[in-house]
């Protein structure tokens, strides 16, 4: 059930969301500041690689540091399973977990907590009810589509070795792996480079130790085609095999996440699959 907040009451929803996440911790701010109560905030999760921090950031396409402070963005870096992605129109702000979330005014940012006055819309709900219609779900899908279509600017994965014993299976944390880190062209430490911008679907959702951790290389010519199709409606949308869904299908694939869940049209062609497509593999 949602209900309206403002105040104390906002803040502290904003709090919980950081302090109980469990598994999931998205945070949508087109500002980011850090005073050190955030931090202590944060701090609680530095160490556990079965929380995914992810945060989108945006605003000030000219000079990145106004939205967040490099010194904020190495604060972040230390966390074992994290992702930073930029959207230059941001403006909306969602604070969310695996069990609430809060749709509202207010920037991840110690001035706004102090001094503004903000408003804000919180749910709370068991993770059954992730799969039920309602404002947040759709929030959080949101939110997710637009993270999935910024641009990556830092990623962050935990490796865990896996571990046979005679009863059941298990894996232990080794340790984390930077995948991505483009801080260089965010804060002018480097010449620009003309490169294609990184999305989140390029990188795995962790890293098994051993593994070799390079994304497939694509085919140029698979970026001359402009037009393709939703492999879930068939409908035209931009040919790209990294997001063959249009807008409104890959919000109902998302919440559940399956790759290999068949698919009923080819991304290419638009001819019928009967069910040999899927997230993973869009092209007959």
């Amino acid at each position: 059930m949602s209900k309206f907040i403002t105040g104390k009451d906002l803040e502290s929803a904003v709090y919980d969301i950081i302090w109980e996440a469990e598994s999931q911790l998205l945070i949508v701010s087109p500002f980011i500041k850090l005073d050190n109560y955030f931090k202590e905030l944060f701090d609680r999760h530095e160490k556990n690689p079965k929380i995914h921090l992810i945060l989108v950031f945006g605003k000030n396409e000219k000079a990145v540091k106004r939205s967040m402070s490099e010194a904020d963005f190495d604060y972040f870096k230390k966390f074992p399973n994290v992702s930073i992605i930029y959207v230059p129109n941001l403006h909306a702000k969602y604070y969310g977990n695996e069990q609430q979330g809060v749709i509202t005014s207010i920037n991840l940012y110690d001035y706004s907590f102090k001094n503004n006055i903000e408003f804000g819309v919180f749910a709370q709900q068991s993770i059954l009810d992730r799969f039920k219609s309602s404002a947040d779900n759709e929030a959080w899908n949101e939110c997710m589509h637009i993270a999935h279509q910024g641009e990556v600017v830092f990623i962050k994965r935990p490796v865990f070795e896996t571990k046979k014993v005679i009863i059941s299976f298990g894996k232990n944390y080794v340790h984390s792996d930077v995948l991505f880190d483009s801080t260089d062209k965010f804060y002018g430490q480097a010449k620009s480079r003309k490169e294609e911008n990184k999305k989140l679907e390029d990188f795995p959702e962790e890293i098994e130790l051993g593994s070799k951790n390079e994304t497939r290389p694509q085919r140029a010519e698979e970026e001359v085609q402009q037009q393709g199709f939703c492999i879930r409606s068939g409908k035209k949308i931009k040919f790209n095999p990294k997001q063959p869904m249009s807008k409104e299908a890959w919000k109902i694939w998302n919440e559940y996440g399956n790759e290999d869940f068949p698919e009923k049209y080819c991304h290419k062609t638009g001819n019928p699959s009967n069910g040999k497509t899927s997230m993973r593999n869009p092209i007959l």
